[in-house]
Parts: C-alpha cells; structure tokens; sequence
C-alpha cells in the first residue's frame, strides 16, 4: 500500500469534511470533481480515495449517475443523532461531577467567560462550546463516550452550525452551561446529567427549526 497516497487521501478528506460542517459545501451540493481538486490543489486520485471515505461515512450520496452530492439535511436523521448524543453527554456530565477537581472548575468557568465575551460572534462560541464539551469529556475519562461521540461529530456539526448562527440560541447555550458548571462544581451528578441532557434536546429543538426550509426570512 501506498502509505503517502493514503496520507494524501486523509488530508483531502479532513478538508472536504470541515467543508461539509461548516455548509461551505451546502446540502444538496453537486459535487464537482475537477473543481474540487483544483480548489484543494491535488491530484484526482486522493480526492476521489476521499469521496469514497465520505460516501462510506454517509456524508456525502451518490447520485445514479455517478457522481455524488453532499447528503440533505434529514430530521429523521438530526433527531437520532441528538438523542444519542444527549445520551453520552449525559453520562459525560455525570462521571464528570462525580471526578472533577477545583482546577477543572476554574477551567471550565473561564471557557465560559470566553463565550459571554464571543457571543456575538457564532463561529466563535461553537468552537468554544466545543471545547467545553471536550473538557468535560476529558474530565469524565470515560474512553467509550468519547470514542462513540467521535463517530457522531461529522454529521452532528452540519447541524450544530445552524444552531450557533441563532442568536437567542447563543444566549439560552451560555445560561445552560453555566447551570451545567454549576452542578459539576456541586458534585451533584443527577442534576449536571438531566442538565446536559436537556442543553443537548434544546440545542436540537431549534437546529430543527432552523434547518426547515421556511425558517428563513
């Protein structure tokens, strides 16, 4: 096996996946080999190893005639992810309440205070949101969940761009992770996972909305 050419794929996919996520590439979107490659600057060999690797993970869809498309946004799909999601994240926050030190809070509450300086600004406030699940992921140790969220993360993120571009969204976001911080600096595990599942269910309740096709304007 060739291992640069496999190396070479991986890049390309890293790059048409963050695409994907941020809807740089929308749903629905044709996509065009020879305009890709050219925009990514590689050859047609690794972007299409890529393509493959997002057809296998479902992020893209293959057209009858050949060529593919990015996948639509589905609501079936968007409910299953987040009720999974809120499930780990639950968990996460749990075992997070139940192990955390005095560090971590203090680490936490900063990353809050970044978000209430950002709020204004969505990319901003999804890149922190994301680290602080991330810490929290950290603080719960729990190898599974974040092997298992992993997997979720690429589709999730299509949606999670509608939801940091909704401005009462934001605002909701920050007072839920704070009643989150909270609860992980209480130790009180019951209440930092029925939080987190709820801050996960609320955040889906309103991608939803917003991902309708008469939600704009």
């Amino acid at each position: 096996m060739d291992t640069r050419r496999v190396s070479g794929a991986q890049v390309v996919y890293s790059a048409l996946r963050e695409r994907i996520a941020s809807h740089e590439l929308a749903p629905g979107a044709r996509l065009h080999e020879t305009e890709l490659a050219a925009s990514l600057s590689v050859s047609r060999t690794p972007l299409r190893e890529a393509l493959r690797m997002l057809l296998a993970e479902g992020l893209v869809d293959q057209l009858p005639t050949g060529g593919m498309v990015v996948a639509p946004l589905d609501p079936a799909d968007m409910r299953e992810l987040y009720v999974v999601r809120a499930a780990l994240e639950g968990v996460v926050a749990r075992e997070a309440a139940e192990r955390r030190t005095d560090d971590d809070i203090v680490e936490l509450g900063g990353l809050i205070d970044q978000m209430c300086l950002l709020l204004e600004y969505p990319s901003e406030v999804l890149r922190l949101g994301q680290r602080f699940h991330g810490r929290l992921l950290e603080i719960s140790g729990n190898r599974r969940c974040d092997q298992l969220l992993r997997q979720l993360r690429g589709h999730l993120a299509r949606y999670q761009t509608i939801t940091a571009s909704v401005d009462p969204r934001r605002h909701e976001a920050l007072a839920e992770h704070r009643g989150i911080v909270d609860a992980v600096r209480d130790r009180d595990a019951d209440a930092a996972e029925a939080l987190m599942r709820a801050h996960v269910m609320a955040a889906y309740t309103e991608g939803l909305a917003a991902s309708r096709p008469d939600s704009a304007g």
